[in-house]
């Protein structure tokens, strides 16, 4: 794509001269209507999803969404007049969404896939690495798994460490959750580190378990995500990331 200065306050894209510094307000009355309505299918698809409309942290969320239909749809209007007139028009888009939603009964379940992943740490600033080398996901992470239908949370995490890694951990410590959607289910890793373990280490089907300093296991080619965990674990106060899938692979918010 091509991008030239013609005059000013415009740009040459593609052959269409484009005013940069268009608003809002000169939209033509169909693209109005039309922004509305994805303004307002976004915001409800958000709501539904979420059981709450989106803070200023995350209206740009569903303003990204929003430019993208725009982009489709050939209209041309700044990123950030769309952004503007979003936060100005808020508490109409949540009457309306309400209004839409009044009396009818709305299903707030959705299946889930519920994972557990452990960081073990040997007292000598090593901590117990996996390299993958099974199924989707791999490189090297953390011991980890698929907590199994009625399995209590910490039981399954002991029984994944030492299932992969021939080691009994003891006293794990819940710290953080990392989910994802993709594919209509929503999966959540529950997050924990452990200091107290017996047994040796040996390696499964799942990869070869080793002890490695911290500094070095940051420089492998870890497993998508694994750096956001190590992230949490090591802060001490960023309980959650949520993975959100582009173009360009998976990348993850902390919070």
């Amino acid at each position: 794509m091509k991008i030239g200065l013609s005059k000013k306050n415009h740009v040459m894209v593609d052959g269409q001269l484009l005013q940069t510094d268009k608003k809002y307000a000169q939209l033509k009355l169909k693209q109005k209507e039309k922004i509305a309505e994805w303004i307002f299918q976004e915001t409800r698809d958000y709501y539904l999803k979420k059981s709450v409309f989106p803070d200023d942290k995350h209206i740009p969320e569903v303003v990204d969404r929003v430019y993208e239909r725009i982009e489709k749809a050939e209209i041309w209007i700044p990123y950030g007049e769309v952004l503007r007139h979003y936060k100005k028009k808020r508490a109409d888009i949540h009457k309306r969404v309400r209004k839409s939603l009044q009396g009818q009964k709305q299903d707030r379940t959705e299946k889930m896939c519920l994972m557990n992943m452990c960081v073990i740490f040997d007292g000598k600033e090593s901590v117990l690495a996996l390299d993958k080398v099974t199924g989707n996901y791999l490189g090297t992470t953390f011991p980890g798994g698929h907590i199994e239908k009625g399995e209590i949370f910490q039981e399954s995490v002991i029984r994944e460490v030492l299932e992969e890694t021939g080691l009994e951990i003891k006293n794990p410590q819940l710290c953080g959750v990392y989910h994802w959607h993709k594919a209509g289910v929503h999966n959540m890793v529950f997050i924990y580190k452990a200091q107290e373990f017996q047994g040796e280490i040996k390696g499964s089907r799942e990869g070869q378990v080793y002890w490695i300093p911290v500094d070095e296991f940051k420089t492998k080619e870890l497993a998508t995500g694994t750096e956001y965990v190590l992230e949490m674990i090591e802060s001490g106060k960023l309980l959650e990331c949520y993975m959100k899938e582009g173009s360009d692979g998976y990348t993850g918010t902390l919070y």
